[in-house]
């Protein structure tokens, strides 16, 4: 992995860096990890079975779930969409084997109702004026507070918490990734399409995620204590109520010990969202073992956040075809290729850790299709959206295990 050009550091006289500040702001406490567990979120989407459109079914979906004692799945923010996560894992293998019984008992569940699963960053023609929010006051809250943004938030993602052993070495680990971002998201880029419309973009999901406050590429802290007091002035001026309520691509979570990273749309597959886990794992992994090694690393350099925000940009816009930004300097090199070096150099922390089959599922890149491009290029050689239903329907029962369900009508 690249090593970031670290500067000295400034004397920190905190006591300790990760204690709660004065106040008593127990929620900023860092449990740490002791080890890199892992924790996945799937954001899923809710599909009408004659239509292919999307279908208001997470109340009934969500309480059949609980009458059959499903454990791990949950509400999003619309009727249409909801979460099935895993609890602590070991490695990927374990975050697989958590998965797939809870999605195919979802997705038989779904199907009981008259509804299908579908997996990918936005559904291709869904009008988002006619979705529903769900029942809760959570919910509520944030669609008085966003209003018309509410329904630009249909929208799914594939979201992964790694664990490290401190806040500040959270700190350190957001400051060396950050410029990998781009990485992950051209990957996983697969929202091309937005109300009917070809957006042009790779991903119409993180172009939308940006209009909301506190969301996109995380600000720059040199130590824990600096995210602290940045979140003591937001809580203070009711800018945010917790730190939850940051959205930032890659974002601390000191109550589960973690990193989470927000940055990927739902893939297409679950091959590909499990090669992003085992991705995302050594990228931070090997985060760490540079900080041991050079503590300084942990520091950054905050050029490598202004950058990202333009390489995100790139990535949105190109995925993988884009010309990544490499150096502060401006040297530029296609994304695909800075892919293909990046799981090259991550292979033999994946083979010490066993997820190197899962890593190695992404490759070669050079071959690689995003389902954004499959997307795009199955409605320009067929023009039908039901191409687009059939195909994410046939890949979930594909991906879990099970028969597929009847083909939607065309719409």
């Amino acid at each position: 992995m690249v090593e970031v050009e670290a500067k000295p550091p400034k004397a920190n006289t905190a006591p300790k860096a990760d204690s709660a500040p004065r106040g008593g702001n127990d929620d900023l406490i860092f449990r740490p990890s002791q080890h890199t567990s892992l924790g996945v979120e799937l954001e899923l989407q809710i599909l009408d079975r004659e239509s292919g459109d999307m279908a208001s079914g997470a109340v009934p979906l969500l309480k059949a779930c609980a009458q059959e004692k499903l454990e791990g799945v949950s509400a999003e923010l619309m009727q249409s969409m909801f979460e099935v996560k895993t609890g602590i894992c070991a490695n990927v293998r374990a975050v697989r084997d958590e998965l797939l019984p809870r999605l195919q008992k979802a997705g038989n569940i779904a199907s009981s109702l008259g509804y299908d699963l579908a997996m990918a960053g936005t559904h291709p023609f869904h009008r988002t004026s006619g979705s529903a929010i769900f029942p809760a006051e959570r919910y509520e809250r944030i669609a008085d507070r966003l209003a018309w943004l509410t329904y630009q938030r249909v929208v799914f993602g594939l979201h992964v918490h790694v664990g490290v052993p401190s806040g500040d070495k959270a700190m350190g680990v957001i400051n060396q990734l950050v410029q990998y971002l781009p990485h992950l998201l051209a990957l996983s880029a697969s929202s091309p399409f937005w109300q009917g419309v070809d957006t042009g973009l790779k991903s119409c999901r993180t172009a939308l995620y940006r209009m909301l406050p506190q969301a996109g590429v995380p600000r720059y802290f040199r130590t824990w204590k600096d995210f602290r007091s940045f979140c003591q002035v937001m809580k203070a001026c009711n800018a945010i109520s917790s730190f939850k309520d940051i959205y930032w691509d890659i974002r601390p979570r000191p109550d589960f010990g973690t990193i989470e990273f927000r940055i990927c749309d739902m893939p297409g597959s679950l091959g590909v969202a499990f090669g992003l886990v085992a991705l995302i794992r050594c990228m931070v992994i090997n985060s760490l073992r540079l900080q041991e090694e050079r503590p300084l690393s942990q520091r950054g350099d905050m050029r490598r956040h202004w950058i990202a925000v333009e390489n995100k940009w790139l990535a949105t816009r190109y995925g993988l075809s884009g010309m990544y930004i490499r150096t502060p300097s401006g040297k530029r090199r296609q994304l695909g290729q800075e892919v293909t070096d990046l799981i090259e150099r991550l292979l033999p922390i994946a083979r010490e850790t066993g997820d190197h089959p899962f890593l190695q599922g992404l490759g070669p890149i050079s071959s690689y299709e995003s389902s954004a491009a499959r997307q795009r290029r199955q409605y320009r050689e067929s023009g039908q959206w039901k191409t687009l239903i059939d195909d994410f329907k046939a890949q979930f029962a594909k991906d879990v295990g099970k028969p597929a369900a009847p083909p939607a009508v065309a719409s």
